[in-house]
């Protein structure tokens, strides 16, 4: 797979550079017609300045014996290509990779990621196909979305960064109609599971059919999503969003698997895996107020999250396990920390809060935003401010505070960096 990003990024740089190498600035009509190649790149500098919870477990168990320290420098480097190639009159070839390469806690990390690389093909205005490595973004919430079965989750510290798709095989019709229900898409996919291959989609080697069918009910958009696999991996979800009024909106998700992977933590810290049906669903809503301010407040359930005492079990194993300074035990709890707990809505019930405002403080090119994220059993919370900058052409510099609080028994208040200060400066070319 890394040979294959390499050699698609560098396949585009190629396409680009000769057809900057053949240009001449004599005016030619067919210079204004569409281009067969359209590629971007984007440069990205990550550079950031955490300050670590000294208190908390996780430093007691990886940092406190071996490498003390109260704040830590960490950055990153990401360079993105992304674009199409109009491969012929009814095919076009979409492409997004990225390559990254991290520093962090002294150690330096590269990592490789094709994002899409699919072929698309017209065969009419109502009908399309593609096959390749594709990004399903199914679902109405902000934060999460438990219906989007064909695709990932967002990261909540970089919602709109592109998310890696799944090697699939797809088709979608669309169908414009007159009355109540006014348009309506069926979209349909096969995606294989095999060694090498959507090796993290499931567990077993599997054969998955997924489907989505959008309808458009007066102002309503309505959607119903079906997954079955040989692997017995099976769901079922919905979603609607609707506008109550121009600037007020809402929406919800819900979505059910007849046999979902859940953990639990036992009084003595170890991991009890349960296979049961579970539900996940998601409410939310968006305002704009007469000042500008968009508002999106959700509430999020994961029915495969830990409970409280799951958490306190856990809690309770560690300090036990970091008085008695058993080393075997110590390395199974951080183990366990880093595979279970230390993940987006490691628990169940969650509270996601945005407001964001263009033109900040009556400048035109300064936008602000404050996003939280709250656990509804132990109420600590994860709270970031952001500022960007984008009064120079072709860049965008933010400018991020992230701040973690809650108790000593609690999933933020325990988390390994208490606080970060984060700089992005974004080239686009």
């Amino acid at each position: 797979m890394k040979q294959y990003c390499v050699f698609l990024l560098t396949f585009c740089l190629l396409l680009s550079a000769a057809g900057a190498s053949a240009d001449d600035y004599s005016f030619d009509v067919e210079a204004f017609a569409p281009k067969r190649l359209e590629i971007n790149y984007r440069l990205d500098l990550r550079p950031g300045f955490s300050f670590l919870e000294k208190d908390s477990r996780q430093y007691r168990l990886t940092l406190a014996a071996d490498n003390p320290r109260r704040h830590q420098n960490n950055s990153s480097i990401l360079a993105a290509t992304y674009g199409s190639y109009k491969a012929g009159d009814n095919s076009t070839l979409i492409f997004d990779g990225l390559l990254t390469v991290s520093r962090f806690f002294d150690q330096t990390r590269d990592t490789q990621v094709l994002n899409e690389a699919w072929l698309r093909f017209d065969i009419n205005t109502s009908l399309q196909a593609g096959i390749g490595k594709k990004t399903f973004k199914w679902g109405k919430g902000y934060a999460w979305n438990p219906v989007n079965f064909g695709g990932r989750q967002k990261d909540l510290n970089d919602i709109d960064q592109a998310i890696a798709g799944y090697s699939m095989l797809f088709t979608q019709f669309t169908r414009n109609l007159s009355g109540y229900l006014s348009n309506t898409t069926l979209t349909l996919a096969l995606l294989p599971v095999t060694e090498g291959l959507n090796d993290d989609f499931t567990e077993n080697d599997s054969l998955n059919f997924i489907s989505q069918y959008y309808m458009l009910l007066g102002d309503t958009d309505v959607d119903l999503y079906l997954m079955a696999g040989t692997a017995g991996n099976h769901k079922v979800g919905a979603d609607f969003s609707k506008n109550m009024s121009s600037n007020h909106e809402i929406h919800a998700e819900l979505a059910y698997q007849s046999e979902q992977s859940s953990y639990g933590i036992a009084a003595n810290g170890r991991i009890i895996t349960e296979e049961n049906g579970r539900s996940n669903f998601l409410a939310g809503t968006r305002y704009l107020d007469h000042r500008d301010i968009t508002y999106i407040l959700e509430y999020l359930h994961n029915g495969a999250g830990l409970h409280q005492s799951d958490m306190q079990n856990y809690f309770d194993a560690t300090d036990l396990a970091l008085s008695t300074a058993n080393k075997a035990v110590m390395r199974q709890a951080a183990q366990n920390y880093t595979q279970y707990l230390n993940r987006q809505f490691a628990m169940r019930d969650y509270l996601y809060f945005k407001a964001s405002k263009p033109e900040l403080f009556g400048h035109l090119y300064m936008n602000g935003a404050f996003f939280s994220i709250v656990n509804l059993a132990d109420k600590s919370h994860s709270n970031t401010v952001e500022v960007s900058y984008t009064g120079l052409t072709d860049y965008i510099f933010t400018l991020r505070l992230t701040t973690n609080l809650g108790n000593h028994n609690s999933e933020y208040g325990q988390k390994l960096s208490s606080d970060r200060i984060e700089m992005r400066c974004q080239y686009f070319f």
